[in-house]
């Protein structure tokens, strides 16, 4: 039987008793609010799992109930489902805006209700590999078994019909593909870790970009010489390609970003700056408890095990903003060997991307942007050797080569 918390505010006594019998009939336990003048000490007070707003309420209404509480020195930081009798687009707009993760148009049955309150306490997270060598793709017999497609990773969040994308690699080829054959259209958000051309290239390359009726948010770091459209539109000028981005089809806005959170399609990311040539991010999605981190093309920094000094202060804010996550996505494109020829390219080694995972409690570890000159069998000894070290210190972490088409769930 469900345990799970919920938080109900509404003013019509109607919906209240109905949400009510619902949700109690499912073994949930229920908070019932007639407006938000103690929502906020009501969420401190009893940590719901799960809330849900009415739009229209006497005094605060429930879009700036919703914006609080995810900008608050405390913030929310599970599921706010939006509910109303109005339909407007602009409102549904609004709420993924405010922070919402969905948005319920009253009348509802008791199916979609639950339904929705289900997936989103499931907390799925599901995380697909379309990319995962680093610097230059690779077509060789000796790659094909990790695979030789530049960064791209799928995202899915249950309850969030938005794809979040980090990374448009050639993977996102790949994954423009499968996008295609699944059909109707498509609303997401690519985010770019930063602008190197082995994160940028398939974009040129990604059908769903061509056709009308998708909607895409294209996000990354800002930069001090360009901004986003200057930087993704100039790889598609006609001296380096033969179709411009003004082709594209689909719905295209931009968003420059920096260090901080920003909610996308009603989900919450935290970025961090990257050690790595130029401005670069590292992304943590948020769903309820669960934590995603996508890591790649950080170079943790020489003697970080060592206490003291400047490495001490980026070993302290890596640490904190991996902190228990679920996922840990991380560049581990060298062995110790090759970074000590290789400093300050902006890349770690598997042994150090393992060894700060450990440090932060991480549950799972995936060592990603692989060399190229790393083979199938060399990526299979470097497995072995993280799980001698993880057993020789008598550790519970998972650790994982990332391989094209993994999926994991988390």
């Amino acid at each position: 039987m469900a345990t799970e918390r919920i938080l109900l505010v509404d003013d019509d006594p109607f919906i209240r008793q109905l949400c009510r019998d619902i949700l109690e009939s499912a073994g949930y336990e229920t908070i019932i609010l007639g407006d938000g003048s103690n929502l906020h000490a009501s969420v401190a007070a009893a940590a719901p799992s799960l809330i849900l707003l009415d739009i229209m309420m006497p005094g605060i209404d429930g879009l700036t109930l919703c914006r609080q509480l995810r900008t608050g020195l405390r913030p929310f930081r599970g599921p706010i489902i939006i509910f109303s009798a109005k339909h407007y687009r602009a409102d549904k707009q609004l709420a993924t805006e405010v922070g919402a993760n969905a948005f319920l148009e009253k009348p509802f049955s008791p199916d979609r209700l639950l339904s929705l309150v289900r997936d989103f306490l499931a907390r799925k997270i599901s995380v697909r590999f379309w990319g995962v060598r680093g610097s230059i793709a690779t077509a060789s017999r000796d790659t094909v078994g990790y695979g030789g497609n530049t960064p791209c990773v799928e995202v899915r969040v249950s309850g969030v019909d938005d794809i979040f994308i980090w990374d448009g690699g050639t993977g996102l080829r790949e994954l423009g593909r499968s996008l295609r054959l699944l059909g109707g259209n498509i609303k997401g958000y690519l985010c770019f870790s930063h602008f190197h051309w082995d994160h940028i290239q398939g974009l040129p390359f990604f059908e769903p970009a061509y056709i009308a009726g998708n909607d895409f948010t294209l996000v990354g770091p800002a930069q001090p010489t360009a901004d986003l459209l200057q930087i993704l539109s100039g790889q598609m000028a006609s001296v380096y390609f033969p179709v411009g981005l003004e082709q594209f089809g689909a719905a295209l806005s931009f968003q420059e970003i920096g260090e901080g959170t920003v909610t996308l399609g009603g989900v919450q990311f935290d970025t961090l700056s990257s050690l790595h040539p130029g401005r670069a991010l590292i992304y943590r999605l948020s769903q309820g408890d669960k934590r995603v981190i996508y890591a790649t093309d950080n170079e943790l920094p020489m003697d970080w095990k060592t206490t003291g000094g400047a490495a001490a202060h980026e070993l302290d804010r890596f640490l904190r903003f991996f902190q228990g996550a679920g996922l840990l996505i991380h560049d581990a494109q060298y062995t110790p060997e090759e970074l000590e020829r290789k400093r300050g390219w902006g890349h770690s080694s598997w042994s150090d991307a393992l060894d700060i995972a450990i440090a932060a409690g991480i549950k799972n570890v995936q060592f990603f942007h692989h060399d190229p000159d790393h083979s199938d069998n060399f990526l299979d000894e470097i497995r072995e050797s993280a799980q001698q070290r993880i057993a020789a210190s008598g550790g519970t972490i998972t650790c994982g080569v990332a391989r094209e088409g993994d999926l994991l769930i988390v």
